[in-house]
């Protein structure tokens, strides 16, 4: 891949499993204090590429200006949090959930748009600005 072919989030993501490499993110822990005692909120701090051999420059700037969409894609592909695994598994199962809610009558399935919407608060971003950008990486990692 050179320096003219670097397009899409999901041409950099299909190269990157071409060749052999796997996406992962480390997480961080951030404590919030509330009157009842503090809470931890677990979010993606960085995202790992590791594989075969060492990156091209090239391809790591593909990274570089793919990163939110390729730690998306990490999310999904090994998901950090048992949560987020479990979110994952029903997406792709169809697995239809509860929902208790007020004026809600489930079972619901899980939908890409959910789905998206986690994700991309995990990473940092905000769900109603980013989960529709996002949708399509988060889509292609899941086929």
């Amino acid at each position: 891949m050179d320096a003219a072919a670097i397009g899409t989030a999901s041409e950099v993501l299909d190269e990157l499993l071409r060749r052999g490499y796997t996406l992962s993110v480390k997480t961080r822990v951030e404590l919030h204090a509330h009157k009842v005692g503090p809470q931890s909120l677990t979010y993606a701090d960085r995202l790992y590429v590791e594989g075969p051999r060492f990156l091209t420059d090239d391809l790591r700037g593909a990274i570089r200006a793919n990163r939110d969409e390729l730690s998306a894609a990490a999310c999904v592909l090994n998901p950090p949090a048992r949560w987020l695994r479990v979110l994952v598994e029903r997406y792709l199962s169809g697995c239809a959930v509860g929902v208790r809610r007020e004026g809600w009558k489930g079972p619901y399935p899980v939908r890409l748009v959910m789905l998206a919407a986690n994700v991309v608060g995990f990473v940092g971003l905000h769900p109603a600005d980013d989960g529709p950008r996002l949708e399509p990486i988060i889509e292609e990692a899941l086929r």
